[in-house]
């Protein structure tokens, strides 16, 4: 190579066919890395098809005005032997010996970047690099490769999926459907995102984990289908995803095809664990899958298959957890196919789960929300045990799992657990199991009403009451029937349901410090509001709320709390009961109860709207109604009516900004909201507003329910007045203040913040 070449500005690098996109942070990163002194050999490591080379190639443009000698780039995929590394420098170079020695005497003085890409298959090649970069101090080394070099001073850049749409993400700003966009218009210009294109292009790219390969093999199958189409056809991506460029490097034509090269890569028993992990459904713990592949040293495998970058770790997991990337499974699961162990390895990974499942039962409802939190990381997984045991008709093992599965998914996911007591009762031998059968039936029957489906949930209860007396299950027969009475109250029946909970009662005066006897008082006082009686519900809920106490119960405490606020809210004395709803919040921020998570900042909506605190309020209703939404649950009859009355005085108060907080809201957590909620409600009572000069007390009660537009019969019906005595107590207020009619007098009460 002459002087004159070696300070042009780069020799021998490929011609992008595209802009680099969503890569501004490794850019900028490797760029400051390799500028950095004593940083001279960078690795940029990543799985096959993630875009290693095109980011090379960037940096290589970027960077060869920095070297006085340019960048060179020397492609290693077509090599077969370590032995050809240096020769595939010295040539790049024309430099005439294939020695370290002799490439970097040429190199004498100069500064140059040499760029090596596809290395992982070449291992060998770097005791050799090591030499060239201890002989040639000016020359400075970029790596593309699956897996390390493992020299020493080698810096590792990993390099991950584009970034994906999401609730903090917009599509605009998503790396991955910028790219495919790209690639997409190159066949179809017009192609652009709008309300019918934007969720197909979001569900692909996310179906595809932002592999830039799998999102440009994609994109130029549109040649041959609709975008809808090809959301199909990637049921099987890796039989869609072929045809790359012509020109391209024949491993990364497919995308079967790149993953083949990294897994032809691994000795047997690497491959073997590899099968294994592919078993898992986004994603493992150490533990899973040291039950699971039955390997001895599956760390060291974890280790070596992420330094191959076939496996990848999980951030924000609450223990150390790793996933393959969805097109890399698929490759897994396809190896697994024919491996005779497959049955066994299935099956194991059921068993794990069935018996990490029994686990919360022994927790119950009060575990801690770390134990929710590794559990909801878990669900793929445990639906794929549940699927393994339901198919292959092992009746017993797939009941206990799914009953296992009602601390988690009873109140987190209803239609889920829904689905699948209703696919294990349906089992052909289920009769054979009838201590199991009762207990599925019954929490078939308890999950229908909790998403208001009641016309199954009363056959499935009384068959689940028939089995456990024929069982002589006492203790099965009382839970039963506590599901009973709460779907009798539900659909009106409330005579009986008042006798059945009445019987209950009388049943656990025997059994005094049973804590199912806290859901039966509670139970009660919600019968009681679905009849609009807060009265009567507040005297339950206090019940419900001290043998809570006594028994040291947490959950029934924060309950209790909680629903002590909401009756006396309705009664008009929810300033008073603002207490309550502190201590409430703060024992609720440490129980996983979405139930009661998604409950109580709707409550307190109500009141911080009275209280004038009307974007905190939106903020509560969109937190509220977004956890709400992930359970698919829909509001019980004892507040459903007053959610809309609060949603339509909001959208009244704030007009278009409420649709702007309530957003706000959906994205903030019980901790986002906890300093300002318990700034509110720890507040002094002396700089709450005081009450109206004049008014009696309960001429404040009628005047806090007349504000919420209640009616005269309405109000006298939660305060145990006659209407006529209502009508008098609004005269007397109307005199008092001066107003002319009620629109008015509950006007100033709303922006006077009035309490009741």
């Amino acid at each position: 190579m002459s002087e004159r070449q070696v300070q042009s500005a780069s020799v021998g690098l490929p011609l992008p066919a595209r802009p680099l996109i969503g890569r501004e942070t490794e850019l900028r990163t490797a760029s400051r890395l390799l500028q950095t002194p004593g940083v001279r050999l960078l690795t940029l490591r990543g799985p096959g098809g993630i875009g290693k080379t095109r980011l090379a190639v960037e940096l290589a443009q970027l960077l060869a005005p920095e070297f006085e000698g340019g960048s060179v780039w020397v492609g290693l995929a077509a090599l077969s032997d370590a032995l050809q590394v240096l020769p595939a420098i010295a040539s790049a170079l024309e430099v005439p010996t294939a020695t370290p020695e002799a490439i970097a005497a040429h190199l004498t003085g100069r500064r140059i970047l040499l760029v090596l890409d596809n290395a992982e298959h070449l291992p060998a090649a770097a005791p050799d690099l090591a030499r060239l970069l201890a002989q040639a101090p000016g020359l400075s080394l970029l790596v593309t490769s699956r897996a390390a070099l493992n020299l020493q001073g080698e810096r590792e850049l990993p390099v991950g999926p584009l970034s994906l749409p999401s609730a903090q993400r917009t599509a605009e700003q998503s790396g991955a459907v910028q790219l495919f966009l790209e690639c997409a218009r190159a066949i179809d210009p017009q192609l652009n995102l709008d309300a019918q294109t934007r969720p197909r292009i979001e569900q692909l790219c996310v179906r595809l984990e932002g592999v830039p390969l799998a999102l440009e093999l994609a994109a130029a199958r549109l040649r041959a289908v609709s975008l809808e189409g090809l959301l199909g056809w990637l049921d099987h991506p890796l039989e869609v995803l072929t045809g790359g460029p012509s020109d391209g490097p024949h491993h990364g034509s497919s995308l079967r095809g790149t993953i083949r090269w990294s897994y032809d890569l691994l000795d047997p028993p690497l491959q073997a664990v590899f099968r294994a992990c592919s078993v898992f459904v986004n994603g493992f713990t150490l533990p899973a899958l040291d039950a699971v592949a039955g390997h001895a040293g599956v760390r060291d495998a974890i280790i070596r298959l992420a330094e191959h970058s076939l496996l990848q770790p999980v951030s924000g997991s609450p223990e150390p957890r790793w996933k393959l990337l969805e097109p890399v499974r698929e490759f897994g699961r396809e190896q697994l196919a024919a491996d005779p162990e497959a049955d066994m390895l299935h099956e194991r990974h059921a068993a794990y789960y069935l018996a990490l499942a029994e686990q919360v039962v022994k927790v119950g409802d009060e575990a801690p929300l770390e134990w929710h939190a590794s559990m909801t990381a878990e669900d793929a997984n445990l639906q794929a045990a549940l699927a393994w045991w339901v198919e292959h008709q092992q009746t017993a093992q797939a009941m206990r799992l799914i009953l296992a599965l009602g601390y988690h998914w009873g109140g987190e996911a209803p239609l889920l657990q829904l689905g699948w007591l209703e696919r294990s009762a349906a089992l052909p031998d289920a009769a054979a199991h009838p201590a199991l059968l009762a207990a599925v039936l019954s929490d078939l029957g308890q999950c229908s009403m909790n998403v208001r489906r009641f016309g199954p949930a009363r056959p499935a209860l009384e068959a689940a009451l028939r089995l456990y007396r024929e069982l002589n299950d006492r203790e099965g027969e009382v839970c039963t029937h506590l599901s009973y009475a709460g779907l009798l109250s539900s659909v009106g029946e409330y005579a009986e349901a008042r006798r059945l909970y009445d019987q209950l009662e009388a049943h656990f005066d025997e059994h005094p410090h049973d804590l199912t006897r806290m859901a039966v008082i509670n139970n009660t006082g919600v019968a009681w509001l679905r009849q609009n009686r807060p009265g009567e519900a507040l005297g339950d809920f206090e019940r419900a709320y001290q043998f809570s106490v006594q028994e040291n119960y947490d959950l029934g405490i924060a309950f209790g709390l909680t629903m002590r606020h909401w009756a006396s809210y309705l009664l008009g004395r929810g300033q008073e009961a603002l207490p309550l709803a502190s201590e409430a919040w703060k024992r609720t921020l440490r129980l996983h109860y979405p139930l009661l998570r998604y409950t109580l900042p709707h409550q307190l909506a109500f009141e911080a709207r009275d209280a004038g605190r009307l974007t905190l309020a939106a903020q509560l209703v969109g937190c509220s109604e977004a956890m709400r939404a992930r359970t698919n649950a829909p509001w019980d009859d004892c507040i459903a009516p007053h959610v809309q009355q609060l949603d339509n005085a909001l959208q009244a108060d704030l007009g278009e900004a409420y649709a702007r907080e309530r957003a706000i809201g959906g994205t903030l957590s019980l901790d986002n909201l906890t300093p300002q909620v318990l700034a509110w409600l720890d507040e002094p009572s002396t700089t709450r507003p005081a009450p109206a000069p004049g008014l009696t007390a309960r001429e404040l009660e009628v005047l806090r329910l007349l504000s919420q537009g209640l009616s005269d019969k309405r109000i006298s019906q939660l305060l145990k007045i006659s209407s006529t005595t209502v009508s008098k107590h609004v005269s007397n207020m109307l005199g008092k203040q001066g107003f002319h009619n009620r629109v008015e007098l509950a006007r100033w009460a709303t922006l006077n913040h009035l309490p009741g």
